[in-house]
């Protein structure tokens, strides 16, 4: 398909509000000393905000916003919350940082998620297989979709795809391919995590890196997994077949820049198509008190766009496979 003559001739639709934005925004509860809290999240804290969850460790924060008709309006809303959680939390603090605080000297006191046995158990095994060290690492995830009024807007002036999800499908898989390819920009520009807390205990690579977290000494799954974006069907069958060999314990395991998503999760994925993209390699901004700010979010916003007017590089290898060490 011909994106950027199908854009040029529909640039009416296209302006910074068809590009919806859900953030996720993760962070450490610390002491005023930077120290890790040792207290327990509060369950009426939880129950009381809709949008404040719990990662992977019990002192790890997962604050989630609903899409968002703008940027403007997703940092809003991510502000609003982040403030309400900040109060409640007094004396303790979010930790402004990718990279984790001052750890427990043992990995084993690092204190797993109190949550419910399934969950408990999948978090032991991520701690098994990565180390509870690097599972502390945090960051900001953009969940994106393009809104109704440039997508059937879009599909009704083609006619390369007879249905509305082939059409979708193929377009979210555009922008993911081509977010493979051109994501580094964005760590360039973005990445905020060039070096190890001393106390962490977590060891940098010797050479310079611009974010630790996104390296291979980063949030990466081990050595050999291997992902294809060149269809939705190859999306999924290659995931499900690294759990099924054991490289991955669930979907949700998989640690891609870049994910194909749906509300109803992986199954509903392959069956009912691409509801929106999740973008995952945002560092936590140390400046920014909801951890990213307004041009950063903007300029994903037509970053998302650019990658769908861009054709797809032919040297690009459709496939995401986790670095070496």
């Amino acid at each position: 398909m011909e994106w950027q003559q199908l854009l040029m001739e529909n640039t009416a639709l296209i302006n910074a509000q068809v590009v919806q934005i859900g953030l996720e925004r993760e962070g450490q509860r610390v002491t005023v000393t930077g120290h890790l809290a040792d207290t327990a999240l509060s369950p009426t804290l939880i129950s009381e905000l809709s949008g404040l969850q719990r990662d992977f460790a019990e002192t790890q924060l997962e604050l989630v916003t609903q899409p968002q008709a703008s940027a403007v309006a997703a940092l809003h809303a991510l502000t609003m919350l982040t403030q309400q959680v900040r109060q409640r939390l007094l004396p303790e603090l979010i930790w402004p940082l990718s990279m984790p605080p001052t750890l427990p000297r043992e990995d084993r006191d690092i204190p797993i998620a109190k949550l419910d046995a399934a969950a408990v158990a999948y978090r032991q095994g991520l701690a098994h297989r990565y180390g509870r060290r690097r599972q502390m690492l945090s960051g900001v995830h953009c969940n994106v979709s393009l809104a109704a009024s440039l997508m059937m807007g879009l599909y009704q002036a083609q006619t390369d795809s007879r249905d509305f999800t082939t059409f979708q499908n193929r377009c979210y898989l555009h922008i993911a391919q081509n977010y493979l390819h051109y994501r580094w920009l964005l760590t360039y520009l973005y990445g905020c995590s060039p070096r190890c807390w001393p106390q962490s205990g977590l060891t940098p690579p010797a050479q310079p890196v611009r974010s630790l977290r996104n390296s291979s000494s980063g949030y990466t799954n081990r050595p050999g997994v291997t992902v294809s974006y060149a269809s939705l069907n190859d999306y999924c069958q290659t995931l499900q077949a690294a759990v099924d060999n054991g490289k991955l314990s669930a979907t949700k395991e998989f640690y891609g820049q870049v994910r194909l998503r749906h509300a109803g999760g992986h199954s509903q994925l392959c069956q009912d198509g691409i509801q929106y993209l999740e973008l995952r390699n945002l560092d936590l901004n140390p400046w920014a008190g909801a951890g990213v700010d307004l041009s950063q979010l903007t300029c994903l916003t037509w970053f998302v766009l650019l990658m769908l007017w861009l054709p797809v590089p032919a040297s690009t290898c459709l496939l995401y496979t986790s670095p070496s060490p």
